[in-house]
Order: C-alpha cells, then structure tokens, then sequence
C-alpha cells in the first residue's frame, strides 16, 4: 500500500500548497492519526461495508467539522475506497513533503539514559550545524546499549554504543 498511500499523501500535499495551508494540514492530519490510533475501531468504523457511505462519511462530518475541508474530504475519499487503515501511512509520506519542503530532519537518539536539556540544545545545534537543516529529535531510551549513543536518520544510523563496541571487540576475537 505505499505507493497507493503515498500517491493519495503527494496528491493531498499538493493541494495544500496551492493554498498555502501545508502547515494547518499537517497539523489536523496528526491530530486525527492520534485520534485513529487511540481508537483503532474507529478506522474499522470507517471502512466498515456493514454502515452505507453516507453513514460513514456523517460519522467525519461529526468527528471533524471543524477541520479544512481538504483534509476532511482526504478521509472521506479514503472512507469512500474503504482503505482509511492507510491513513497512518499517508500521514508519514505527507510529513516527509512536509519536512522536505521545511528542511527539517528528523533525529531519532538513543541513549542508555535520558539526556538532560542542556545535552539535547548541545546536540540539535550540532546536528542543525552539520545538516544544514532543523532538527527533531525523538528521543528514546534503551538500557541495552549499555552507554554512548545511537543517531537515526531517514537516511543513515550512526552506532557509537558501548554495546556497538563491545560487539565488535567480541567479533575479532572469535575470528
């Protein structure tokens, strides 16, 4: 289904920058993918062949009045060709144009132990300073790498975990 979500996602995304509403969009779609991942019945709901497409597309209209009506017309569509499960999916690939168009990169940082903010200020700048681009960071904790720290792109992984090293101690050693 990614080329399916990503199509419906580019299609949405252009629109939006016609309008100059690619930012209030992203917004409403991340406010409804976290109501359809809290509520995942919900999606069932929504292509459900028991209820008429009108029934479903009146269960939106109730839901979502208050959004753009490209973005609540985006979830009919999907209602209307009983694929609203892809809505997670195309929320990424819309968030992808999204950061694209923004230059933003997203950090996913792992680490053994929380960072503490001042850690965090030090090392966004650092990576905006070497991306040339805003960063994100999401921020993750696994005890497993034992210390130091694993940077995630959507592009590239950097592994300077004590695990990372202890492994490769580990591996000359058997050979």
């Amino acid at each position: 289904m990614k080329s399916l979500s990503l199509t419906y996602a580019a299609s949405l995304f252009a629109l939006a920058e016609e309008e100059n509403i690619v930012d209030d969009v992203m917004d409403q779609l991340r406010e409804i993918d976290s109501v359809i991942k809290e509520n995942r019945e919900y999606a069932s709901l929504l292509d459900s062949p028991t209820l008429s497409l009108e029934q479903r597309t009146k269960l939106i209209d109730e839901a979502f009045s208050s959004f753009h009506e490209y973005v609540s017309n985006f979830l009919k569509i999907l209602c209307e060709k009983k694929c609203v499960y892809i809505f997670p999916e195309c929320v990424k690939h819309y968030e992808k144009l999204f950061n694209k168009k923004n230059n933003i990169e997203n950090v996913t940082v792992i680490t053994a132990m929380p960072l503490s903010e001042e850690l965090c200020s030090k090392l966004t700048s650092k990576l905006e300073k070497e991306s040339g681009k805003k960063v994100c960071l999401d921020l993750k904790v696994d005890k497993s790498i034992l210390g130091g720290i694993i940077l995630r792109t959507e592009n590239s992984q950097t592994d300077a975990s004590v695990r990372a090293r202890l492994d490769a101690i580990k591996m000359q050693l058997e050979s």
